[in-house]
């Protein structure tokens, strides 16, 4: 097993792993990537995120890691989160893009839309089914961390794209919530922040994860 300090990626709702090649191959010295597969090798029509963090435990003590670097969005943002908060000794850090505390009525309505606009081919294409998704889907809108995030003692980079109207708001309120973490907003990006700035995401990952640990400085929250 390499010496390196281990960074595992989550992919979000209808994409797949491969999302994550530039901040992967944009590791800093020290670091390495294990990008997974939300879904995992066999459909699976009972996902949670709380199974799906299992898996991620389960991966890690298969190739003997004790503890890992989590870097997640969206969907893959909120099973970080419920790794953190179910194996909190287990995170060196944390990064969550797009995430939120609990699935806003409006972006659950959006996902459905965008759900509904994906050609059969294209869940075929990505691994996945649409009983997946609509499980998925489920799982994080009956999800609510607001009570949880006291358990997140990691240091916490919460990522967010300028133009990701209704992920915004939510990216305040873990920066705010979580007691050792700091929002940066990536300018111009999306929701996707890492497909739509992916060289101002892999910097802010890579400055964020060369950042001695401790208590992260708080920053001015922007409006």
């Amino acid at each position: 097993m390499s010496s390196d300090e281990l960074v595992v990626f989550v992919h979000g709702l209808g994409e797949v792993p491969e999302v994550w090649r530039a901040q992967a191959g944009a590791l800093p010295d020290g670091f390495a990537p294990l990008v997974i597969d939300v879904f995992g090798p066999a459909p699976n029509k009972s996902f949670s995120l709380s199974r799906s963090a299992a898996s991620i435990a389960a991966e890690i003590d298969r190739i003997g890691v004790a503890a890992i670097h989590l870097c997640g969005l969206s969907l893959g943002a909120m099973i970080a989160l419920r790794f953190a908060v179910d194996y909190p000794d287990r995170v060196l850090s944390l990064t969550l893009a797009a995430g939120q505390i609990r699935l806003p009525k409006t972006l659950a309505i959006a996902q459905q839309v965008f759900m509904s606009l994906i050609p059969a081919k294209q869940y075929v294409r990505n691994g996945v089914d649409k009983p997946q998704m609509i499980a998925a889907l489920k799982s994080a809108r009956t999800t609510d961390f607001s009570r949880e995030l006291a358990a997140v003692v990691a240091p916490t980079l919460v990522l967010c794209g300028s133009k990701d109207r209704l992920g915004l708001p939510g990216s305040r309120a873990l920066a705010e919530a979580i007691a050792n973490a700091e929002l940066r907003v990536l300018a111009g990006a999306g929701h996707q922040s890492h497909l739509q700035a992916p060289e101002a995401f892999a910097q802010a990952l890579g400055a964020f994860l060369r950042a001695p640990a401790g208590v992260l400085p708080k920053r001015t929250f922007p409006h």
